[in-house]
């Protein structure tokens, strides 16, 4: 079987994930792996489409730059001559493209990377496209396998060549450190927190957070890649794994009680790198941890964690990670595209 793995055109997060699962089908089927990055190509037809909308006022809609950067992928299938294409996120993937690739022959696998936030959308409009959907929240199966039987629950995973140990936070200093987007409501929760006496570090998104916002002080505000994410980690003295409970940022609809199952994937890389982490509730976390990871459901629950583990003596907290670290070591990448392969065949 020889299989292209189709970046989606995330630059953040889901970036991770299409590396990871790269990564992880090479070590499995070797040269039989091909990938195609949509990335670049996406960011210079936004900048076109941007700049007709300013010189001409429209864009023909075959125009669309998602649409644009993905036009190739049909064309690189037939030139490297592969069976299956995986798309990563396929959101923002013109389904046209998927039914035309399917009708010559081609089988077409989906990685959905916004479950269970999004499934009301994607899973009634693309699932049914696709010969073979996955899904990253266990409780998302049941909505999915409405418009697709074939759909199966792929777990999140790390990637060891990115996510490994490194020596630990500095001597003498502590810090606790998060990264991710500003949601609304992650905004709220953390300003409930005393962070007094506390080196909070907060990276990511932060645009939206009012200036009169106590976590102002705490915001690194520039933009960080992944490879630098995993250095964070490595260093940081408390990680904190915030789960997104909104379902699209800034509109002010959340998740209803209980409906989302899993973890994310910075908790799987969070642990890869032995960061100490505290994290909100999902029920997948003592599958995977056991009492490991330190749950908090409350601010004040998140600040009594993080002011505990910042008077553990070092080689307790270093202990702790360590036991986080090898709760998470059989996610690998490897072993999740063995899974992912033995599910499809």
């Amino acid at each position: 079987m020889k299989v292209m793995i189709v970046s989606s055109p995330h630059a953040f997060s889901t970036r991770d994930v299409y590396r990871a699962h790269l990564n992880g089908l090479k070590l499995v089927l070797g040269e039989n792996v091909v990938s195609y990055d949509v990335l670049s190509r996406l960011n210079i037809f936004h900048q076109f489409t941007v700049w007709m909308e300013e010189k001409i006022g429209s864009v023909p809609r075959g125009w669309a730059a998602n649409v644009l950067a993905a036009e190739p992928v049909f064309g690189a299938a037939h030139w490297h001559e592969v069976d299956v294409i995986y798309i990563i996120s396929p959101m923002y993937f013109p389904m046209s493209m998927v039914e035309m690739m399917r009708k010559d022959g081609f089988k077409v696998w989906a990685y959905f990377t916004e479950c269970p936030y999004e499934d009301g959308t994607w899973a009634r409009t693309q699932a049914a496209k696709f010969d073979v959907c996955f899904v990253n929240d266990w409780n998302s199966l049941t909505q999915y396998r409405m418009y697709n039987e074939r759909t199966f629950y792929l777990p999140h995973c790390y990637d060891p060549t990115r996510h490994f140990p490194g020596r630990g936070p500095t001597r003498g200093h502590q810090h606790v450190s998060f990264v991710g987007s500003g949601f609304p409501e992650r905004q709220k929760f953390l300003e409930q927190v005393d962070w007094s006496g506390i080196d909070l570090r907060l990276y990511g998104l932060w645009e939206d957070l009012k200036d009169e916002s106590p976590l102002q002080p705490f915001v690194r505000r520039r933009l960080i890649d992944n490879e630098f994410s995993s250095r964070i980690y490595r260093g940081t003295s408390v990680a904190l794994s915030l789960h997104r409970t909104e379902r699209y940022y800034g509109m002010g609809e959340m998740l209803d009680e209980g409906e989302a199952y899993s973890v994310g994937p910075r908790t799987y890389e969070l642990a890869a790198c032995q960061a100490y982490q505290v994290s909100d509730y999902r029920p997948e976390l003592e599958a995977i941890f056991g009492s490991t990871v330190p749950v908090f459901r409350t601010p004040q629950e998140l600040e009594r964690l993080v002011r505990s583990a910042l008077e553990m003596g070092p080689n307790d907290l270093r202990a702790a990670a360590i036991a986080q670290r090898e709760a998470v070591l059989p996610h690998t990448a490897e072993s999740r595209m063995r899974q992912l392969l033995e599910l499809a065949a």
